[in-house]
């Protein structure tokens, strides 16, 4: 009787689990963590910094960008915290996308710019 109680729960226990392991995550990106991931790449996106290649730290946040573009619905909200968080900067756009593919984000950032409709 014992052995049927630890088994039941141990089977609930890993139902629960499994649930919540295969609910999808739909918390949106928030542009506070877009403009963390964004700010090791201003000197590179403004053609301020000293090497054609982004620097290790920009890499690492354009990939994090790129996956949060990658899922189309958050693809709206990723690019307008972008162009929010550079509304005053003036910046190449394109960089987004060079320094995406040299970074091999896996998915190429599109140019976003103060005119870029999201």
């Amino acid at each position: 009787n014992q052995k049927k109680k630890t088994m039941t729960k141990l089977i609930y226990a890993m139902i629960i689990l499994l649930l919540v392991l295969a609910t999808p995550g739909t918390a949106k990106p928030s542009c506070e963590t877009v403009s963390k991931r964004l700010a090791p790449c201003l000197s590179y996106i403004q053609g301020r910094y000293h090497s054609i290649k982004p620097s290790g730290r920009c890499c690492r946040g354009l990939i994090d960008i790129s996956n949060m573009m990658k899922n189309r619905g958050d693809y709206t909200s990723v690019c307008k915290c972008i162009k929010n968080a550079l509304l005053h900067t003036d910046y190449d756009p394109k960089r987004f996308q060079t320094g995406s593919q040299q970074c091999n984000t896996g998915y190429t950032l599109p140019p976003v710019g103060h005119t870029t409709t999201c």
